[in-house]
């Protein structure tokens, strides 16, 4: 290791003397990959959505926002086993914001050196290490594989999970453990929205030691994948609004005291489909979506979602449709493909019906007052909508006429007035709902009072 040590030290001086009164851009072999940085003076700034290279070599470099820093050049380090050749080592001078490097594995690699603004460097033969930099503090962590991290003239060793900060109340940057992943879990792993509404949820981890806060990334998957919200937070739970139709996953990760990000959690999956219910569909009072015979609901976004009806413990891939079984009462278990935990979604037949009556039934025009009487009533227990919901036509021999209902409780009332002579006549009553769908009929033939004929009703 004193070999090893003595030539880091050695290159590592000689560059820095080297590169003392100028700083270079990348090299021509260097492919930006996203976001751009501007030259400022000696160094390059990061725009407002960072920068991202492939470096000469098969490294990645991704470079925050408003990151200012310098490409320097090359070394020649000894990294490997006595007797290998000397490992080419890009250097980047980092002196404020993050730095993500990732570093392949390969047979003849290309290691990539961080410097900061003090004395803390850090060296990445293979794996992936974040360096953080600010006025006052340099942080290196390892991510993955092994890091060579130099303190000054104090080369060592930093296993993969550790990092190091230098600060002026740790002046000796000792080694401590990155954050591990926290376990995060929802309440529910699907939500049902009707129409244009959209969904609430809410996640929750338990706390982690040393965690000064959270940082928690909403992001939605599939082929419109963008992130939907990034929330810092240090409370152990988040909330989520607006979310529409489609998946979702989220991600959260502790940070620590030193604004070092943790290993992020495995993403949490969420899913949203929506109800899209037919014209003229209503939903009750206990939240079941009153459909008639023919209707169906669609779903959206229901890709990877199953099914099931009633109790059964069959389940199958969610249809584009869903409408009533058999005309009846019809319970639907929604799941997330590879969950357990279910959410249900109820539809129900038009319950509403009408009894139709219409007397006396030997009315006489005009000695006798002919009444229609309408009782509403559902067969399915539920509210009995006002006569607002309902549609109730009067014809006297085929001619419409106007009435004027009186309305108590769930019964409708009307009077007629007596028809033109010279009769026969025939009243009929039909009651239908908004959709048109009939409710209930009647009718009655009323006689005219000279006329020996006794009026004759039928139902």
């Amino acid at each position: 290791m004193g070999i090893v040590q003595r030539h880091i030290f050695t290159s590592v001086v000689a560059g820095a003397v080297a590169l003392s009164g100028s700083a270079s851009p990348a090299s021509w072999n260097d492919k930006v990959l996203s976001g751009e940085a501007s030259p400022h003076g000696l160094t390059l700034v990061a725009g407002a959505h960072g920068v991202q290279y492939e470096l000469r070599g098969g490294a990645k470099v991704e470079l925050s926002e408003g990151a200012e820093f310098s490409f320097e050049p090359s070394l020649h380090l000894k990294l490997r086993k006595p007797g290998d050749p000397d490992t080419t080592t890009r250097v980047i001078h980092l002196l404020h914001g993050n730095a993500e490097v990732t570093v392949p594995t390969l047979r003849d690699p290309t290691a990539v050196m961080v410097r900061g603004p003090g004395k803390l460097s850090a060296v990445s033969k293979d794996g992936h290490m974040t360096f953080m930099a600010d006025d006052v503090r340099s942080t290196a962590a390892a991510r993955e594989g092994d890091l060579l991290i130099g303190l000054g003239n104090d080369w060592r060793w930093l296993r993969a999970g550790f990092a190091r900060t230098l600060a002026p109340e740790d002046p000796s940057a000792l080694p401590r453990p990155v954050l591990p992943s926290p376990s995060v879990s929802t309440e529910s792993k699907l939500t049902l929205v009707r129409g244009s509404e959209s969904a609430h949820a809410s996640a929750s981890w338990p706390a982690l030691p040393n965690a000064a806060r959270y940082d928690v990334v909403l992001t939605r998957t599939g082929k419109d994948a963008a992130v939907v919200s990034h929330q810092i937070v240090t409370e152990t739970k988040v909330g989520m609004d607006s979310l529409t139709p489609g998946t979702y996953g989220m991600v959260v990760a502790a940070v620590d005291k030193e604004g070092l990000v943790g290993s992020p959690s495995a993403p949490c999956s969420l899913r949203v489909v929506g109800v899209e219910t037919p014209e003229g569909a209503s939903v009750s009072q206990d939240g079941a979506i009153i459909l008639g015979k023919d209707q169906r609901v669609s779903l959206v976004g229901a890709d990877g979602v199953e099914i099931s009806y009633g109790a059964s413990s069959l389940f199958m891939g969610a249809p584009s449709q869903l409408g009533l079984a058999h005309g009846e009462p019809t319970t639907v278990r929604f799941r997330a493909a590879g969950t357990t935990a279910e959410t249900v979604l109820r539809l129900a037949p038009r319950g509403l019906h009408a009894a139709v009556d219409i007397g006396p039934r030997t009315a006489k025009w005009p000695l006798d007052r002919v009444t229609i009487q309408v009782d509403l009533y559902d067969t399915t227990g539920r509210p009995i909508p006002d006569e607002s919901a309902i549609d109730a036509n009067v014809t006297v021999n085929l001619n419409k006429i106007p009435v004027k209902w009186e309305h108590s409780g769930h019964t409708l009332r009307a009077t007629l007035s007596p028809g033109t002579p010279p009769g026969p006549w025939v009243v009929r009553a039909e009651v239908r709902d908004r959709n048109g769908d009939l409710l209930g009929r009647d009718f009655l033939e009323v006689a005219p009072a000279e006329h020996p004929t006794v009026a004759v009703a039928a139902r």
